[in-house]
């Protein structure tokens, strides 16, 4: 009975991820998400000039362990990427494009824990302090001065965690490409960016 309820709450939860602005979803097993410590390194050296920052940002998340942890919990993983022109992914449009990403990650999230996965939680990419608050001088979470300004939108990067997100793409049976092959139009080349939902 319950493989048959994660199902129908699956297919409603891929659908809603489709309305909220993702290009493509698809459901994964949680085994199938390839963590990698060495990825996770790459925030600290060379060092992300967003390092520290936001408490969604190492060194103030769990990383792969913290991941691996949280997978090992998870019965279903949604992954779900969405595509942008590739100018506005490398120019002064990114962190708009990112921020984008965490609000459909977090409206999917949102979305699971109200359908029926209470503990489902998503992870975007890129820092939430460049998308959210680059005009604050500090966190305030980190700060200790409250609370996250944008707990309903901001989530957590994938990349301190060590998802290896090129292979995740892979899983889900899309192209890893960046640029996906034979995806241009009148505005130019198509690039990708994704994100994804435990179900827990």
């Amino acid at each position: 009975m319950r493989v048959y309820q994660d199902r129908q709450i699956i297919d409603a939860l891929m659908q809603f991820a489709e309305h909220a602005g993702a290009t493509r979803v698809a459901r994964l097993a949680p085994e199938s998400v390839c963590v990698e410590d060495k990825l996770a390194e790459f925030c600290r050296d060379p060092k992300c000039p967003y390092w520290g920052q936001s408490m969604s940002c190492p060194p103030c998340v769990s990383g792969p362990a913290g991941f691996r942890k949280l997978l090992q919990s998870s019965r279903h993983v949604i992954v779900f990427r969405i595509e942008i022109e590739s100018a506005s992914l490398h120019g002064e449009d990114r962190p708009e494009v990112m921020r984008l990403l965490h609000e459909i990650t977090a409206a999917i999230e949102l979305e699971a824990k109200r359908l029926g996965f209470p503990e489902a939680v998503g992870f975007a990419g890129g820092s939430c302090k460049a998308s959210f608050c680059a005009d604050q001088p500090y966190c305030e979470v980190i700060a200790g001065d409250g609370h996250c300004r944008y707990p309903d939108q901001a989530r957590t990067s994938m990349s301190g965690y060590g998802v290896n997100v090129g292979e995740l793409i892979k899983s889900a049976g899309w192209s890893n490409h960046l640029f996906p092959e034979n995806t241009t139009d009148d505005h130019g080349q198509l690039a990708w960016v994704a994100g994804l939902v435990l179900l827990r």
